[in-house]
């Protein structure tokens, strides 16, 4: 009787996978979520391409994906996909479960600032933003479980051509709470000390709140605009708080 479970759950397994196999990538873009849109699709749901992604208006670039067939045995749908741009890359494996919620691992990303904004002036914001991200959960669209680490590197603040360098954001597991993801984030080469906690709410709000410190010798236009903090401590720092939801 086992074996002959055994051999109904894979001729099932087999024969889903084939009927995927043979589903045109078409189909894929009539079930995306709102904001994604995908050009030029080719290939099929198993393996195929497009030549254009773009997520809530911001460029992403070409894509390919091919699917990982055990993933069906656990009940998901599995991809690893890659997008690919002239300045940049995202590249990782992603699932789809039963009710919607999305997970990732294994991403790697290299990108400009200007490739995530969807302003017609990408956000202001220049510099360029790295990530290792071990895995990843998002329900409806959400984060709500994250272990990875990201690099924003030759930061310059919209209006200005004054870089302020490159800082890491590192979200921990160990650290996340119920209701909320906590990352810690730390300068590496910058002309400011920075120690802050980025912490992002499962209702879509977040909250950055720490202290800088300008360094040495930083340009005289990032020490004029940390002032505008406030009055520092015993030992120079400033307290700020930044907020907002999405």
């Amino acid at each position: 009787m086992r074996q002959r479970t055994l051999l109904a759950l894979v001729g099932g397994v087999v024969f889903l996978g084939v009927g995927i196999a043979t589903l045109p990538a078409s189909l894929i873009v009539s079930h995306l979520p709102p904001g994604i849109a995908v050009e030029g699709v080719s290939g099929s749901i198993w393996s195929g391409a497009a030549d254009a992604v773009r997520v809530r208006g911001a460029p992403l670039g070409a894509a390919s994906w091919t699917a990982e067939p055990l993933a069906l045995l656990s009940a998901r749908l599995s991809y690893h996909v890659e997008l690919t741009r002239a300045d940049g890359f995202v590249r990782g494996r992603l699932a789809a479960a039963l009710g919607g919620t999305l997970y990732g691992e294994d991403l790697d990303v290299d990108l400009p600032l200007s490739a995530l904004a969807t302003g017609p002036d990408g956000g202001g914001w220049q510099g360029g933003v790295a990530a290792s991200v071990h895995s990843v959960r998002l329900e409806r669209g959400w984060p709500v479980a994250l272990d990875g680490k990201f690099t924003f590197t030759k930061l310059q603040p919209p209006g200005t051509r004054v870089a302020i360098g490159s800082y890491a954001i590192e979200f921990d597991p160990a650290s996340a709470a119920a209701d909320r993801l906590i990352g810690r984030v730390r300068d590496l080469d910058s002309p400011l000390l920075v120690r802050a906690q980025l912490v992002i709410k499962h209702d879509r709000s977040f909250s950055l709140e720490g202290d800088v410190t300008p360094r040495p010798g930083a340009p005289q236009e990032v020490t004029q605009a940390v002032a505008f903090l406030g009055s520092p401590d015993a030992i120079g720092r400033r307290q700020f708080v930044l907020g907002g939801s999405f």
